[in-house]
């Protein structure tokens, strides 16, 4: 499993967990949220619950995916095109989260 550290509370990021990468580097889900919060136009509230609400389902989607283990070639190649849809998703939500 791949280990990386928080650029926000500097604690371990692991595989199984919610996270995301930013330019700054790896973020779990939450302190991204929470700092992204902090300072933010109240105008552009709605927006950050809209995205993260997003964000989340994405990375809810992805931790399910990783749980699927499929044994026929087909399938696995299926489910490895399917994660890396949804991660592309979720980069692109995390983009949007960071521009605001």
């Amino acid at each position: 499993m791949a280990q990386f550290k928080c650029f926000e509370c500097n604690g371990e990021v692991r595989t199984g967990e919610k996270f995301t990468f930013t330019k700054k580097g790896s973020v779990h889900f939450d302190c991204f949220i929470s700092s992204k919060r902090k300072g933010l136009d109240p105008s552009k509230e709605e927006q950050l619950r809209t995205f993260s609400l997003i964000l989340d389902s994405e990375l809810t989607h992805l931790l399910n995916l990783l749980k699927i283990n499929p044994e026929h070639e087909g399938a696995k190649e299926y489910e490895k095109q399917k994660y890396k849809d949804i991660e592309k998703a979720a980069g692109d939500t995390t983009k949007k989260i960071d521009e605001l």
